[in-house]
């Protein structure tokens, strides 16, 4: 049988005691005596101890002392509180802050004691069982006061994340691991909740040198040592925010260099909606960026659906190939030049709005047609009269200017010439634009 240590002043009781422990089996080598909480502290052998039986008033401890600092002592052992009968509200309440069991002195026996001693090593082994989950969690874990704040537990964990030793720990609050500025927002979080499990979210901490870190916070409503507490888990996630700022910064930078572009970029994602747009394209599609994001594109532009557009997007999502073709979207007016490019999220789409360029060739073609119809009149109907007034010419009596036949001539001539001018209006109309 392991070794008992008894904490009784009296001697008396101290003898009364033993007999009834030698009587279920414990022999007087293992039963192990401190009269006063001075012998206690000093005591080394903690781990060699099944059980305490400690008396509460004892020469140089207050009975509202004794069992805290005995608990502290001999954290993973039962114990059992001997009382006086005037003891024992407080005795109870010991019960609530992690004895095992108390028994009134004069007021027991032998079989009770048995069944007391044994009954509070089996329920200590469950204790030290969730004890020990909680502490060698390797997730940092701690637990406060409701009302005060102030720490009641800590693991191994939460003291290797925020440099404390337990003691240094349990002198402090909530509030010392927050910064100034977040623990109200935090307190009045708490405050609100109303389930007994709850994640909290994301928050600043203070580690003992002063370095803030990012932790994500769940906590758990309970009792704990007979007050209201809260069980904290506050798993750090600060390399994770800071790969997260990085990328948000990067994602910043991208966008200003896709914002800088004269082209218009945007992406789709697999259900056709925009997941991001430039500044070019807001100005070309004639829409804010807050208008475009997270709606489809077929909703806002439905025309689009009858055209290039929605044929060749589908072709490069459905063959996984980039597509490039030109476009009209009549309801903007405007002709654009699109690359499109299919990705495991949805399509990257470049596009150059080439109206202006299309215009332009629309002129150019205008232009030559009108030269083709031109070079038609000056080969086809300019050269008849041309042939005419040079045919008559050849008749011309240039010798005698009063013949007769000059003046039926230059009638003709005459004739010749209005119809040449007729077609030299013409062709001037068609050279304007």
């Amino acid at each position: 049988m392991n070794k008992l240590l008894l904490i009784e002043d009296d001697p008396f009781a101290y003898l009364e005691i033993t007999q009834l422990l030698k009587g279920i089996g414990y022999a007087k080598e293992d039963i192990i005596r401190c009269a006063d909480m001075a012998e206690v502290m000093a005591f080394e052998d903690v781990h060699d101890i099944e059980i305490v039986l400690t008396d509460l008033s004892l020469p140089d401890s207050d009975y509202a002392e004794t069992f805290d600092k005995v608990h502290d002592k001999f954290n993973y052992t039962p114990i059992i509180v001997l009382t006086g009968i005037d003891e024992i509200a407080f005795a109870i309440k010991t019960i609530q802050n992690g004895a095992q069991d108390y028994l009134v002195k004069g007021d027991f026996d032998q079989k009770m004691l048995d069944k007391a001693i044994n009954y509070a090593i089996e329920r200590k082994k469950i204790a030290n069982d969730y004890t020990r989950v909680f502490k060698e969690s390797p997730v940092p874990m701690y637990v406060f006061d409701s009302s005060t704040l102030k720490f009641l537990g800590i693991n191994t964990a939460a003291m290797l994340q925020y440099g404390y030793t337990a003691d240094e720990f349990l002198a402090l609050t909530a509030n010392d691991i927050w910064p100034a500025e977040d623990r109200d927002t935090f307190n009045a979080a708490i405050q609100n909740i109303n389930e007994s499990y709850f994640d909290v979210g994301q928050w600043r901490h203070i580690h003992k040198k002063g370095k803030i870190f990012f932790v994500h916070i769940y906590a758990h409503h309970t009792w704990f040592e007979g007050k209201r507490a809260w069980v904290i888990s506050a798993i750090n996630i600060d390399k994770k925010v800071a790969a997260e700022m990085a990328l948000i910064e990067r994602t910043k930078e991208k966008e200003n260099i896709l914002d800088s572009i004269t082209d218009g970029f945007y992406t789709l994602s697999n259900e056709w909606k925009f997941t991001y747009v430039n500044k070019e394209t807001e100005k070309t599609f004639q829409h804010k960026k807050g208008e475009l994001l997270g709606k489809t594109m077929w909703d806002i532009f439905p025309e689009a659906r009858h055209n290039k557009f929605y044929e060749e997007y589908q072709r490069a999502k459905a063959e996984n190939i980039s597509v490039h073709f030109e476009e009209e979207y009549a309801p903007l007016g405007i002709w654009v030049s699109v690359n499109a490019y299919p990705t495991d999220e949805g399509l990257t789409v470049y596009f150059v709005d080439v109206t202006e360029q299309r215009h332009h060739v629309d002129m150019i073609q205008t232009q030559n047609k009108r030269l083709r119809e031109i070079a038609w009149i000056q080969s086809h109907e300019v050269r008849a009269p041309v042939a005419n007034i040079q045919g008559l010419l050849l008749l011309f009596n240039f010798d005698d200017f009063s013949d007769p036949i000059n003046v039926e001539l230059m009638e003709n001539i005459r004739e010749a010439t209005q119809k040449l001018d007729e077609i030299t209006r013409r062709i001037t109309n068609h050279t304007i634009i």
